[in-house]
């Protein structure tokens, strides 16, 4: 495979196109040339690029799938695969600023800086739900412990009236109301999800898009923060 055009020069998909190859000759520690991906890079995030960033997004998405899958925090954290894979190339898109991407010298380091966002993603959802106690919004019972009183049945559904009060206050529009009460209330998975409420979204990515912003910005939120504890 051979080219004697130069790579900012060529079209999206035959840079695309060798970019795959350069990475396939890198994983393969051979020799190779990181112009192409350098420069398909370059037009994703200074020249904001979209279809760039699409490309980019296509060629490396098994790769992050497979670092996701290997992450030690992602058995338990009950989030499908493409959850973190979305959230980790959304990371990556907002933080790897112009400034940041002069500091890359090869495909490696950009590659790395990919992994870190994996492991930021994943660990950000990890203290979420740690931190926040999210898995209160599920609702889910103790069957080995006791039955609670009267007195504190009535609290705990006093807590949950106002908790879903707040967080109701909270969500913008339709879609992340049905994505919360989803996900959280009937426990469904994003393709159920999907399936329930196909003339809502455009596709899965999209409920996974919205659960990922709603939940980022209760993070940031600090009087839901206080009143979670």
């Amino acid at each position: 495979m051979s080219s004697e055009i130069k790579p900012q020069q060529m079209g999206l998909g035959d840079l695309a196109d060798w970019c795959a190859h350069q990475t396939e000759l890198y994983f393969r520690h051979q020799s190779y040339d990181p112009s192409y991906c350098f420069e398909l890079f370059r037009r994703a995030i200074r020249e904001r690029d979209q279809p760039a960033w699409e490309r980019i997004c296509l060629q490396y998405q098994a790769l992050v799938a497979g670092w996701v899958r290997q992450h030690s925090r992602f058995e338990t954290s009950g989030e499908d695969v493409q959850y973190f894979v979305n959230g980790a190339f959304a990371k990556i898109a907002v933080s790897l600023t112009s400034e940041k991407f002069g500091g890359f010298s090869d495909i490696g380091a950009l590659l790395r800086y990919l992994k870190l966002c994996v492991h930021s993603v994943i660990m950000d959802y990890s203290r979420l739900i740690e931190e926040d106690r999210f898995t209160d919004l599920e609702d889910v019972s103790d069957e080995g412990s006791p039955e609670p009183s009267p007195e504190q049945q009535a609290m705990d559904r006093s807590e949950q009236q106002a908790l879903w009060g707040l967080l109701d206050s909270r969500l913008q529009d339709e879609k992340e109301r049905a994505v919360i009460q989803g996900s959280f209330v009937l426990a469904l998975k994003p393709q159920e999800l999907f399936d329930h409420y196909s003339k809502l979204f455009t596709d899965i990515d999209e409920i996974y898009r919205v659960k990922q912003n709603v939940i980022a910005r209760l993070r940031r939120d600090p009087e839901f923060r206080k009143f979670l504890g």
